[in-house]
């Protein structure tokens, strides 16, 4: 008898906002400019074709702190919860009369 393996959650990595601002204090002219092509082929038929371009220019970039964020928001979704659990305690209340 053959056994099924359990299936493995899979870790997706969690999106980090970047915020990217010209930096004032550099030069546009210490950017570059990018063009790429990828193809790709299976027994001589195309599947897949990438073009892209991509400009790189000097920037100041910022990340918030994800500890604060995230303290933020679960804090934000308890009082959420709580919140919704009062007035859904009133209704059972005002219902019973």
């Amino acid at each position: 008898m053959r056994q099924r393996r359990a299936a493995r959650d899979v870790g997706t990595p969690v999106p980090v906002a970047l915020t990217a601002a010209v930096d004032p204090s550099r030069r546009l002219s210490e950017g570059g400019l990018v063009q790429a092509s990828v193809r790709a082929r299976l027994f001589g038929m195309p599947l897949l074709r990438l073009d892209a371009t991509v400009v790189l220019m000097p920037a100041a970039i910022t990340a918030p702190s994800s500890a604060l964020a995230a303290e933020n928001g679960l804090a934000e979704a308890v009082r959420s919860i709580n919140d919704g659990a009062e007035v859904l305690a009133q209704v059972r209340r005002n219902g019973r009369q």
